[in-house]
Order: structure tokens, then sequence, then C-alpha cells
């Protein structure tokens, strides 16, 4: 089995993304896992288990490698990284195998660890600092968008594309009686999960639809700001419930309730971002019917998600679907969304991962 070194911009204790379940997926085989998340103040590197995880798996605290670090000439950067790996393993007690880097801000010149196996991952667009950097160092480059794997392809020696996961780990338990009277309340419930205050979020889009339709519930699950952005806008409406952040586990219990589920960002502007949206692969494992504004990676898939051109299409579409509940989420379209899910569990993608590392995939396997 091996030890492996994950990167990750997002800390172990906030939102739960693909970071998070690549981690545990790599416990649940066996592996070794350090989880570094974002620097803190820590000096000495230091390890704290986490509990609930389905094997060895620890965060790793850690203080800066050093101020001002990316200003360094890169020979002086790549030993002073190589220099904190050591440190890292001296702790461990052990020596690493596998480096796997979501970052580009910081370890982006991943020549630092050495004969290692190498292996950058880029799920956000926006992630821009170094990724040719990044690409150019690593043994195997994954994007999870067709704009990420343009970006990327002029610079990685070994490119593959691999969409979202689905963490099958987690099942509805639909054991609330707070959720099911909350969803009591209206013939149709809508849902949509995720960052309520993110600056991508098409607010007006979803103020004009709880608008036009008082006799639908309309359950946003996700961090919000109270009296701001969409709160603001429709906190007072009586068909609205904002459930606040919710755990990862809980999450199913809400999907499975809806009639349907949204994506609603400010797509046109920001179309490549929002590519492939990290939810939408638990909305895809719910089975529910998804109405989602332009979503590159499912454009040309009406037999997974509906996507619209633009608002105008979005509002019709969401009027068809209102009016077509039984059509919509009938169990031969329920069953299929499901299996597609099923098909990118986290397993299978690091299956697929395994497969395209050839003889060094024995390392993740």
């Amino acid at each position: 089995m091996s030890t492996i070194l994950l990167i990750s911009p997002e800390p172990w204790d906030g939102h739960f993304v693909s970071k998070h379940h690549y981690a545990r997926e790599l416990t649940q085989r066996g592996h070794r896992v350090l989880f570094y998340g974002p620097p803190d103040t820590a000096g000495t590197p230091r390890l704290a288990p986490v509990f609930d995880a389905p094997g060895d798996l620890q965060v790793l605290y850690s203080a800066p490698v050093a101020p001002g670090l990316r200003f360094a000439p890169a020979w002086l950067r790549r030993t002073l990284e190589a220099r904190w790996l050591r440190q890292v393993e001296k702790v461990l007690g052990q020596p690493i195998d596998v480096v796997w880097n979501f970052e580009n801000s910081r370890f982006f010149d991943m020549g630092f660890a050495g004969d290692r196996l190498k292996i950058y991952q880029q799920v956000d667009l926006n992630q821009n600092f170094h990724p040719e950097t990044a690409a150019a160092s690593a043994d195997l480059s994954i994007a999870i968008s067709e704009p990420i794997e343009r970006r990327l392809a002029p610079f990685a020696s070994h490119l593959i594309r691999i969409t979202h996961g689905y963490a099958s780990q987690h099942e509805a338990q639909s054991n609330s009686k707070r959720i099911e009277t909350g969803f009591a309340r209206a013939s149709v419930n809508v849902v949509l999960i995720g960052n309520l205050d993110i600056a991508y979020l098409d607010v007006s889009l979803l103020t004009q639809l709880v608008t036009d339709y008082p006799y639908i519930s309309f359950h946003f699950v996700g961090a919000y700001t109270p009296y701001q952005g969409l709160h603001g806008a429709t906190g007072t409406a009586t068909n609205t419930h904002f459930w606040g952040r919710q755990p990862a586990s809980r999450l199913p219990e809400f999907l499975v309730r809806a009639d349907i589920l949204l994506v609603a960002y400010l797509a046109n502007e920001h179309l490549e971002q929002l590519a492939n949206p990290h939810k939408i692969m638990e909305y895809l494992a719910a089975g529910r019917c998804i109405l989602a504004t332009r979503t590159l990676e499912y454009e040309g898939r009406p037999d997974l998600i509906e996507t619209a051109r633009n608002r105008e299409d979005y509002m019709q579409r969401f009027a068809e679907i209102v009016g077509n509940l039984a059509t919509y989420n009938c169990a031969e379209r329920v069953i299929h969304r499901k299996e597609f899910s099923r098909k990118n569990t986290y397993s299978r993608q690091v299956d697929r991962i395994v497969q395209s590392l050839g003889s060094y995939g024995n390392l993740l396997s």
C-alpha cells in the first residue's frame, strides 16, 4: 500500500468536494493518506487523525514553507519545498510515495517531489496561478471539463479528462421529521443545493421563479448570509425555505424529496468556469429531474439534464416540467440518471486513473 500526500486549497473541515472524497476513497483502498489543506500557523508539521475515515486518513497541519516563496527563483523554491517534504516524512515516520496536488498556487512546480509519483488535478478553471507549470511537471494531469483540458493540453505530458465523482457512501436515510414536514407543505418541491452566496448564482432568475410560482416550495440548502444575496431577495417569501449548510451525509435526504433540482448560474457570463458543477453528479444520484442553465459538460445530454439556452428558455422549460412531472420523473428516467452516477463513483474514477497510469497504477490500486 502507498502513502499519499494530497494537497488541497480547501481545508478538511470545509464543504466536502472532490478532494475530500478522493482522500476517503484512497483510504478505503488501504492507502495511508495525508490531507494538507491551506497552511496554518503551526510551525513544525503535525498530524491529526480523522476518526470517521474508512482507513488511515490524517490531516496535515503546517505553516507555509517560507514567506514570499512564490517570488523565489525556481531552483530555490523546489529546494525548500523538497526539504519541507522530507520534514513531513520524518514526522510521519515513513516515505511518501505519491503527491496528488489540487493546487497551482502552492507546490505548483511538482519537481519538488523528486521521483515520487506526481499527479496534478484541476477542478476549477479560475484556479489560474501556475497551471502550465503544474501540468508540465506532473506525471499525470487530470481535467474535469473540456475548458480545463484545453487549458492544460499544451503543457501536460500525460493528460486525461475525468468528470466529477459520486460519493456513493452517502445514501438518503429519509428519517428527518423536520425535513419531511418541510416538504409536505406543497405539492411541488424544488431544491437547489450549494453555496448560496457564490457570485455566480443567478439571483434574479431564482427570484423570478419564486415570484411566478407561489404555490411551489423552493428549498435552498447551503451556506448563506442573512438578508443579503438570494436570502435578501427571496427570504421573506412564504414559499421559500432556507435550510442553511448541511452535512454531506444529510444532502441526499433533500435531493430524493425534490420534484425538480435546479442549477441556476450566470452561465453566459462564466460559461467555461461553470462547465461542470460538482453538485450535478449528486443530483443525478437522486434520480430526480434536473433543470440547469448552460452547462457545457452536459449539453447534448437531455437524457440526463435539461439545459436551457437563456433565461426565457429556462422559464419555459420550468413551466413544461412542472406541468409534466410524471413524465420527467418516470421510473425509467430516474433509473437512467442514477445509473449514470453509479458509473462515476469515486471508486470508478480512481480505477480510471489507475488504468491511465500503466505500470505506476499499482501505487493507487
